[in-house]
């Protein structure tokens, strides 16, 4: 094996020698290599001497030139050599033997006769002129080193990762894995994590504390407000701790829809303690557990889902090195609470080792929402979460925060449903009793004015009797009056005759005064007796009148009354009979409804409160195409950068493109240093060991240690 030693790069050779022009005893080694003329794949050898070594214990023919030979390109070099032995070799090796080489691929081989074949040979760029070509700050459009770099994952990729490749992706996702946060649910059974329940917030306009009393004595105290969260609130906030307490007020409250008819919201909520809502045991009368909530706000919490989530990522072993796959397009994290309004996460840009999230609640009417925020998302700098919170929850985290949030904004409400004929009764109950009492007092009245007014009938009637007895009193009296007077003047006129006659006519006057006497005797008893008869007729006339009107009265008395007290007792019963019906006709009120049916409980029935986040990579046909680009030819860099001496930072091959290459120092004329640039700006494969080309796995090409970009 020939062995050649390092020389310096100073020219020690003839001034005639070059790379156009070969001396005479010019030495040429013909070889086969497996790199080209195209520059796609070079190889960096560690020294000019390596590389001639490897050409030496290659070379398949050795040819002495015997005079000066121009080696032009497009020229043909006539050489003492079988035409069918040159056709095997696809490069030259020149050496005079004062110490440099140069290097030239065959281009062509010509038959001329026998013993002479035609040449065409094109000097090697690369390996003629590479050893000792310095290079300045590049322009790194593309390459292996984007991968060595040892520091591109620094800031979870956001520093070095986050150029485009413009490959293509593919049109859809793949699920790869899936964290999940339980908050609430309603299932009764496993499935989703354990069932966790949720609390019920009553919102009402009556206080709920205090003895609501009963149907026939009802108790009402107005609500007297709260600040739940700083907001003013007319109305009072209750709390029951799960579903079973709200039920068990619900069954104790049944018969007080004049306390229930006061609640204007029933919504579902998390669990109560979970968010450390400030609450306070509430006596209402029962048994329940029953919290009231009067001041202070809801605190906020973090909570992570997945530590160094991005440690875990199923990455192809194949290509686990490359971790720009665990940056956006080609990993993408999608975080839900399944309300239509999921979040679409770079994982580059969650600026966190772990994936966290703040949960952050809101409760009180109006409005309440709970917001799942992604901890720091595109924040950058120093972070520490135990900082970042306070005793009334988060400020903003330097992130997104609230701009970059999904949750729950729409929570169920519900209604609860009153006993409308309780209502009437309890709000009528004093209204009730009062017509009733109502309607005897006008019974007792009308029975009362019918006594009254047959009372003074009688008397009246006892009054006409007693008028026609004092009337035919008086008419007897006058008439015995006129009797006597009548006889008494009677008796005066026949005992004047009787002196008159005696002192007139003696005996004879006395006889005819004695029958003047009988005369008047007999005239006034014919006028007492007529006095008499008429005296018996006009008190038969007058009590007979009598009779007739007092009977006549009496039966007007007797029936007024009967049919007055009859309508008196009629009107009682009819007031009784319409307060029942309305009473009756109190039990057919639809029954009313407190609070009211909304919101969306869809999910809270079916799944879950909480987020889900789901890791979402490019399909497998699409990663390997991705992946397979990227081990052959690193990642997309677009930054200034310095290529080392060696053009490796990889074990077996480092692929290069460059945009403006600058060569600082180069022993060798412009045209071959433009020649250099054209074949870094093109894109060039720089391999380590020429065995490796086009034969090794590109899976196996390890970065190499202390790269920096």
């Amino acid at each position: 094996m020939n062995q050649i030693k390092e020389l310096p790069h100073e020219r020690t050779h003839g001034l005639d020698f070059n790379y156009s022009v070969w001396t005479a005893k010019t030495e040429l080694n013909l070889c086969k290599v497996p790199w080209n003329s195209d520059y796609r794949d070079v190889v960096r050898f560690p020294s000019v001497a390596a590389l001639d070594n490897y050409l030496l214990n290659n070379a398949g023919a050795h040819v002495n030139v015997e005079g000066a030979t121009y080696a032009r390109f497009g020229k043909p070099i006539a050489l003492s050599i079988p035409y069918n032995v040159a056709q095997e070799f696809n490069y030259i090796r020149a050496n005079n033997g004062d110490g440099r080489s140069y290097y030239y691929f065959i281009t062509g081989v010509e038959y001329i006769n026998p013993g002479t074949t035609h040449l065409y040979v094109q000097v090697d760029i690369f390996q003629t002129f590479i050893y000792g070509t310095t290079f300045g700050n590049c322009y790194i459009k593309q390459g292996h080193i984007g991968i060595a770099n040892v520091n591109a994952f620094n800031d979870h990729g956001r520093e070095f990762l986050t150029v485009p490749e413009g490959l293509d992706v593919g049109g859809e996702y793949m699920i790869v894995d899936q964290w999940k946060k339980n908050i609430a649910t309603a299932k009764d059974t496993p499935g989703v994590g354990s069932p966790i329940g949720y609390s019920i917030l009553v919102t009402t306009t009556v206080s709920l504390e205090g003895d609501p009393g009963t149907v026939k004595e009802p108790n009402l105290d107005s609500a007297k407000g709260s600040s739940f969260e700083n907001l003013p609130n007319g109305a009072e906030t209750y709390v029951f701790a799960t579903l079973d307490h709200f039920k068990r007020f619900m069954e104790n409250f049944s018969d007080k829809p004049w306390v229930t008819a006061g609640i204007i919201s029933i919504m579902a909520i998390p669990p109560y303690d979970y968010y450390d809502i400030p609450t306070v045991p509430t006596d209402i009368g029962t048994d329940l557990n029953v919290l009231k909530i009067d001041v202070g706000s809801p605190k906020s919490r973090y909570t992570t889902i997945k530590e160094n989530w991005r440690d875990t990522l199923p990455i192809p072993a194949r290509y686990a090195r490359l971790d720009k796959l665990k940056t956006f397009p080609y990993t993408m994290l999608e975080m839900t609470s399944y309300t239509g309004t999921p979040l679409v996460l770079k994982p580059e840009s969650w600026d966190y080792d772990h994936a966290t999230v703040v949960e952050m609640p809101h409760f009180a009417q109006p409005s309440p929402r709970l917001l799942f925020i992604p901890y720091r998302y595109n924040a950058s700098g120093p972070h520490d979460p135990e900082n970042d919170f306070d005793d009334y929850g988060i400020f903003n985290d330097g992130g997104e925060f609230l701009d970059m949030a999904t949750g729950i904004y729409n929570f169920p409400t519900f209604a609860l449903v009153n006993n409308s004929y309780i209502a009437y009764m309890a709000s009528n109950t004093h209204g009730i009793s009062f017509a009733h009492t109502s309607a005897e007092w006008s019974q007792q009245r009308a029975l009362a004015g019918n006594e009254n007014q047959f009372n003074q009938a009688g008397s009246s009637i006892n009054t006409s009797r007693e008028v026609n007895r004092l009337g035919n009193n008086a008419a007897i009296q006058s008439t015995t009056l006129a009797n006597e007077t009548a006889g008494w003047q009677a008796l005066q006129q026949g005992g004047n005759a009787v002196v008159g006659g005696i002192a007139q006519g003696g005996a004879g006057g006395a006889a005819s005064a004695a029958s003047g006497l009988a005369n008047t005797a007999a005239s006034y008893a014919i006028g007492a007796n007529q006095r008499n008869q008429q005296l018996g007729i006009g008190l038969g006339l007058s009590q007979g009148v009598n009779a007739q009107q007092t009977g006549n009265a009496t039966y007007m008395a007797d029936t007024n009354k009967h049919y007055a007290d009859m309508a008196a007792k009629g009107d009682y019963q009819n007031a009784i009979a319409a307060n029942n019906a309305k009473i009756q006709d109190a039990r057919l009120i639809q029954p009313t409804t407190a609070g009211q049916m909304g919101g969306d409980a869809f999910t809270l029935a079916n799944y879950k409160w909480g987020y889900d986040v789901k890791v979402k990579m490019i399909q497998p046909s699409v990663m390997n195409a991705v992946g397979e680009y990227m081990l052959r030819y690193g990642y997309a860099v677009n930054r200034f950068g310095k290529m080392p001496e060696t053009l490796q930072v990889m074990e077996k091959f480092t692929y290069w493109k460059l945009i403006e290459t600058y060569i600082t120092n180069a022993a060798c004329p412009e045209q071959f240093k433009q020649a250099l640039r054209g074949i870094f700006e093109k894109g060039v494969t720089v391999w380590s060991n020429p065995a490796d080309i086009g034969t090794i796995d590109l899976a196996d090409n390890a970065p190499l240690e202390g790269v920096v970009l």
